[in-house]
């Protein structure tokens, strides 16, 4: 319920086409369902078809799924936020890129080093080790329901507007 407040009510619904307005409509058995589904290892699915013939469940990035990760990612960050620099900026609640320029800008015009480097790492959340991930989560979550939630998370692939999954 707590991140229902902070969840972005304006985005574009999803695959379901279920809206935050109707959604908020009966808001308090809504989100006990969700949380029920969630327990139970029944987290909102789709099923798509496979090359072999066979079918493999494909997570819904719709309202729900929004709002169960906006939940992860608070617990995540309540978890690791005390071990960032205060220089770094990337995903950090109350850190935008802008502020990462004028950092960055002012560091240049008043610090020892004068020079950029721009680097873009191609494809890195695609091919990164996600048991990896996992097991380094693992160092500090013990709880293998929610290290299992981010784990389907991480296989689950990308369904397109034109009905294909990559």
């Amino acid at each position: 319920m707590h991140c229902w407040h902070d969840l972005n009510k304006d985005a574009a619904s999803g695959v379901d086409g279920l809206t935050a307005e109707t959604y908020a409509r009966n808001l308090d058995a809504n989100i006990t369902d969700l949380a029920e589904r969630v327990k139970a290892k029944r987290y909102r699915r789709v099923l798509i078809p496979k090359e072999n013939g066979k079918q493999r469940p494909l997570g819904i990035p719709a309202l729900e799924g929004k709002l169960v990760q906006l939940a992860c990612a608070t617990l995540l960050s309540a978890i690791y936020e005390q071990d960032f620099l205060d220089c770094s900026h990337g995903y950090r609640p109350g850190r935008s890129a802008k502020q990462a320029v004028i950092e960055l800008a002012r560091e240049l015009e008043r610090g020892p080093d004068h020079h950029v480097v721009e680097a873009d790492i191609r494809g890195f959340f695609d091919h990164m080790d996600h048991e990896w991930v996992v097991k380094m989560l693992g160092e500090r979550i013990d709880d293998r329901a929610f290290l299992g939630l981010i784990r389907k998370w991480l296989k689950a692939g990308i369904l397109d507007t034109d009905g294909s999954v990559y």
